[in-house]
C-alpha cells in the first residue's frame, strides 16, 4: 500500500479544518468519495484503500478557496470549477468556435457539417470546445471532437471520440414526451435534508441517470452524491452522553480499541503526516485496524477494519435488534440534544455490518452521519467515524418548506434537461443502439441544491 499517497489525501482534509473551516458537507463528501474508491478498488485488490488518481471515478481538489469533488471525471474531461459553461442551445458567434470549426473541417472533412458545438460542455473563457455529431438536429453524446484553443488561436489539445452510426435507426424526436413530463420524473428523486452548519432546510436531487424520452424508463448512470437513503425502520430513541469522540494520543486510541472489544495488548505504529496521523494497530490475534485523526485535536477522520476479504454487499433489511444494540453502545458520544436516530444505508461484509446513523429534526435527516461498524457475532461495536464537528445553527420549521414541484422547477432552471441521443448497449444483442433521452449535464461541480424556504439555488 502506498501510505504516503494515502496520507496526502487525509492531510488535505485536515488542512481544511483550519480557519476558515469548511462546511460539514464538504468533509462528508470527501469521506464518501474515499469510501467509494475503497469499495471499487477493493474488488480487484485486497487493500484498505488505493489513492485517488486523475482519470478514476473521482478527484479531490483542496485549496484555500474551497473543496471541489470532481465526480465521474474521466481522463478526457476538463473541468473548471470557477467558470460555468454556456447553457443556451442558441450559441452566439465566437472566435473560439470558429477556430474549432476549422480544425474539425481538417479532421472530419465532409462529415464536419454533421457536427455542432455543444454549448453545455464548451467554454469560451478557457477555449474548451466540444462538438457533437447531430442527427435530426439533436446531439449524439458518444460522437464528439474536443478542442482546447488559446487566446491566440493556437490549438493545444485534440481529443476524438467517434462511433460508426451507419445503419443505426435513431428514434423520432417527435415521439418524445413533453419536457415537463420528464421534469416530473426527475423531481421524484428530490429529498429534504437539514444542514446544521448552515441552519438550512434544503432539497437535494440525487437523481443519477437518463430518462428515456419515449418510454419514461430511467437508465442509471454513475454520479457521485452522498447517500442519505433511509432504511424503512422506526426512529431509534437514544440517551446521549455528550462525550467527545477523540483520540489525540496512543493512550486514548488504546482505550478506544479496548472499548470496541479488541483484546490487548496492541502493537502501535504511528504514521505522522501534515496535520494528521494514523495509528496502525495489530492485536495479539493478528487483527489489523487503522485510525486516522487530526493531530491538533484528535478528531477522528477515518477508521478501517481490514481483516475480512469477502465482498461487501448492501443490507436492505438489517435486523432491528442489531441496529438498536449498535446505537445503544455508541449513544454516549451523541450531542446532548439528540433524541433519536434515523438509519441510513447498511452494508455487510462477512460478520461485520456497517450502519449509517443520522440525527434528525422534525423527522428530516440532518446531513453528516455516524458510520458505525458492528460485529453481529459478538454483538459489539468495533469502530465509529463521527461526522465532522462544526458549530450548529437553529433549524427552520419544515412546515414552511416549498413543494417538491416548486423546488424541481428551480433546479431545472439552472440545470435543464436536454434532449439528446445516447448510444447504449442492447443487453440482448450486445450492440450499441441509439436511445433518445432527457439528459442533465453534471459538468460543473460541486453539488447544488435548492433552499426549501427561499428557493435560492445554493452550492454545497
Amino acid at each position: 500500500m502506498d501510505w504516503q499517497n494515502e496520507r496526502d489525501i487525509l492531510e488535505r482534509l485536515a488542512t481544511l479544518q483550519k480557519s476558515p473551516p469548511p462546511r460539514k458537507e464538504f468533509v462528508e463528501s470527501l469521506r464518501t468519495v474515499l469510501k467509494q474508491e475503497t469499495i471499487r478498488v477493493g474488488k480487484r485488490r485486497r487493500l484498505f484503500l488505493t489513492p485517488l488518481k486523475a482519470g478514476m471515478t473521482a478527484v479531490v481538489i483542496a485549496s484555500g478557496f474551497g473543496l471541489y469533488i470532481m465526480a465521474g471525471m474521466g481522463q478526457n474531461e476538463l473541468v473548471d470549477p470557477q467558470v460555468t459553461a454556456t447553457s443556451s442551445p442558441q450559441l452566439p458567434a465566437h472566435p473560439v468556435y470558429e477556430q474549432a470549426k476549422k480544425l474539425l473541417q481538417e479532421l472530419a472533412g465532409r462529415d464536419a457539417s454533421q457536427y455542432a458545438v455543444n454549448g453545455m460542455l464548451s467554454n469560451t473563457e478557457t477555449g474548451h470546445v466540444v462538438m457533437n455529431k447531430t442527427v435530426n438536429n439533436i446531439l449524439v453524446l458518444e460522437d464528439q471532437y474536443t478542442f482546447t484553443i488559446d487566446k491566440a488561436g493556437r490549438h493545444h489539445i485534440k481529443e476524438v471520440q467517434t462511433n460508426d452510426t451507419t445503419g443505426m435507426v435513431f428514434p423520432d424526436p417527435k415521439k418524445a414526451m413533453p419536457e415537463k413530463q420528464a421534469e416530473q420524473i426527475f423531481g421524484q428523486s428530490a429529498r429534504l435534508l437539514y444542514s446544521e452548519g448552515e441552519g438550512r432546510l434544503q432539497y437535494e436531487f440525487p437523481f443519477s441517470g437518463d430518462i428515456d424520452a419515449i418510454t419514461g424508463e430511467i437508465y442509471p448512470t454513475e454520479r457521485y452524491h452522498p447517500d442519505y437513503t433511509l432504511v424503512e425502520m422506526p426512529p431509534i430513541p437514544v440517551k446521549p452522553g455528550g462525550i467527545q469522540l477523540v483520540a489525540p494520543d496512543i493512550e486514548e486510541a488504546d482505550r478506544l480499541f479496548r472499548e470496541w472489544g479488541f483484546e490487548p495488548p496492541f502493537s502501535f505504529v504511528v504514521h505522522q503526516g501534515s496535520g494528521v496521523h494514523t495509528y496502525k494497530v495489530e492485536t495479539r490475534t493478528k487483527q489489523k485496524m487503522e485510525l486516522t485523526v487530526v493531530t491538533e485535536t484528535g478528531d477522528i477522520l477515518d477508521y478501517r477494519y481490514g481483516n475480512i476479504h469477502e465482498n461487501e454487499e448492501k443490507l436492505p433489511h438489517p435486523k432491528q435488534e442489531n441496529v438498536q444494540e449498535a446505537a445503544k453502545q455508541f449513544q454516549k458520544y451523541l450531542p446532548l440534544d439528540t433524541k433519536e436516530l434515523l438509519l441510513g444505508s447498511a452494508t455487510r461484509k462477512g460478520n461485520i455490518e456497517t450502519y449509517q446513523f443520522f440525527k434528525s429534526h422534525q423527522g428530516v435527516p440532518i446531513m453528516g452521519g455516524y458510520t458505525v461498524q458492528f460485529d453481529v457475532d459478538r454483538k459489539q461495536v468495533i469502530g465509529i467515524i463521527p461526522p465532522y464537528a462544526e458549530e450548529s445553527k437553529p433549524l427552520p420549521d419544515k412546515n414552511n418548506a416549498m413543494s417538491r414541484e416548486d423546488a424541481t422547477s428551480v433546479y431545472v432552471t439552472h440545470r435543464p434537461l436536454r434532449l439528446v441521443y445516447k448510444l447504449m448497449e442492447n443487453q440482448t444483442t450486445g450492440k450499441l443502439e441509439p436511445r433518445l433521452v432527457y439528459h442533465i449535464y453534471y459538468h460543473d461541480t460541486p453539488l447544488y441544491m435548492v433552499d426549501a424556504l427561499t428557493g435560492e439555488w445554493v452550492r454545497r
